[in-house]
Order: C-alpha cells, then sequence, then structure tokens
C-alpha cells in the first residue's frame, strides 16, 4: 500500500510531517483545519487535499485571497505527485509518496 505525507518546510527545515490518511483535509489558520498553519497570509480555510477514488490526491484552493501556488506556479485544482511542492507563504509542504518496500 502507498502512503502519503506532507512534509512542512520552513525556509527549508522540516518542521513537521503531515500523514494524509485519505479523507478531506483542510490547510488554513482555522483551529478546525485538519492541517492549520497559523500564518497571516493564510486564510483561515485556504485549501483542500482530497483523495480520490482513483487513488490520486488533489489539492484544491478554496477561493484563498493569495491562492494557492504548486511549484511555483498558480492552481486552482493540481493532481499531486511525488516531490510536489506547495508554497503557503513561507511555508512549503513537500508530497511525498511512499511504498512499503521502500
Amino acid at each position: 500500500m502507498i502512503t502519503a505525507r506532507f512534509l512542512l518546510l520552513e525556509n527549508g527545515v522540516v518542521r513537521k510531517t503531515i500523514p494524509l490518511d485519505g479523507r478531506v483535509m483542510h490547510i488554513g489558520r482555522d483551529r478546525d483545519c485538519e492541517i492549520p498553519i497559523n500564518y497571516n497570509s493564510l486564510s483561515r480555510f485556504h485549501a483542500q487535499v482530497v483523495l480520490r477514488e482513483d487513488g490520486n490526491f488533489v489539492i484544491r484552493d478554496l477561493d484563498s485571497k493569495n491562492g494557492t501556488r504548486v511549484n511555483d506556479r498558480p492552481v486552482r485544482e493540481h493532481f499531486l505527485q511525488e516531490g510536489d511542492r506547495v508554497q503557503l507563504g513561507k511555508y512549503t509542504l513537500l508530497f511525498r509518496l511512499e511504498s512499503p518496500n521502500g
């Protein structure tokens, strides 16, 4: 089984590992977000990550004020691939996929 996670980077340093468990996970400043990031340039509910039935993870911008960028490009929706970098102000979420065999 393949597992997915985000590495939360601040200025290139890993601050946190966030497993993606397959449900809809919201990213933003609100305490109710599954991936809370307390940073002024983020909306309360900035974006969401969804595991689709076909096994792909998708990130969607939730009409945030400052937008969502993946690999330096603004996106409304993006199918995540190994190594994608989601930019959120001074933070980066690095998308990682792992199979149990390494």
